[in-house]
């Protein structure tokens, strides 16, 4: 038997623990993982307080985009993009000169850094660090934790953050799920094998 308290085993038979004094009563032992690494409560983050996090976060990532477009010249892609696709002309690069590749580099670097780099690196290594969280989670006291209440590792993150892929797929479909399963996952949660617990 482990104390719920202090988290260390103690006799079984007894009604106090002999370690702390603490009643006994018998604890899951994800709670006493969780005890262990700060996160004290069984309470499942709801799909309101994730989105108020998501969209902090996307502000965070938005400042990130901004910030690394000015000091790499990152725009450039997005110019040729709003060429082609907004205004349907053919992309021209800084000189005016037609480009007639079918994907400019500048693109590509604009798309690979800044759409899919930056968001990845963001959620990836802030919920895999010792918070469990992103800033937006952070900010409304969320972690980010495995089925045991553990603390998850960074290719487990980046399954979680690539499956919202199908989120995207499912027009959101797979993060509303998330208000009616039993322990409020989203279906990029339950691919990665994931829990949000409010600390």
């Amino acid at each position: 038997m482990y104390c719920a308290t202090c988290g260390r085993e103690t006799a079984s038979g007894g009604s106090f623990c002999q370690w702390c004094g603490t009643g006994l009563t018998v604890t899951p032992p994800h709670l006493l993982i969780r005890k262990k690494e700060g996160i004290l409560t069984d309470e499942y983050a709801g799909i309101g307080r994730r989105f108020v996090a998501f969209i902090i976060d996307l502000l965070f990532i938005l400042v990130l985009d901004l910030f690394l477009t000015g000091l790499f010249g990152l725009s450039e892609g997005f110019r040729m993009l709003n060429q082609r696709l907004i205004h349907h002309m053919p992309m021209t690069d800084r000189s005016g000169q037609v480009v007639n590749a079918l994907v400019p580099i500048p693109v590509i670097l604009s798309i690979g850094i800044l759409v899919l780099l930056v968001p990845w690196l963001y959620n990836a290594v802030l919920e895999s660090s010792g918070n469990q969280a992103t800033l937006g989670k952070l900010a409304l006291r969320i972690a980010v934790t495995d089925t045991r209440g553990g603390r998850v590792s960074f290719a487990r993150a980046t399954l979680r953050h690539f499956s919202k892929i199908l989120v995207l797929l499912t027009f959101f479909v797979g993060f509303i799920i998330a208000a009616f399963t039993r322990q409020k996952q989203g279906i990029h949660d339950i691919i990665a094998g994931c829990l949000m617990f409010l600390q």
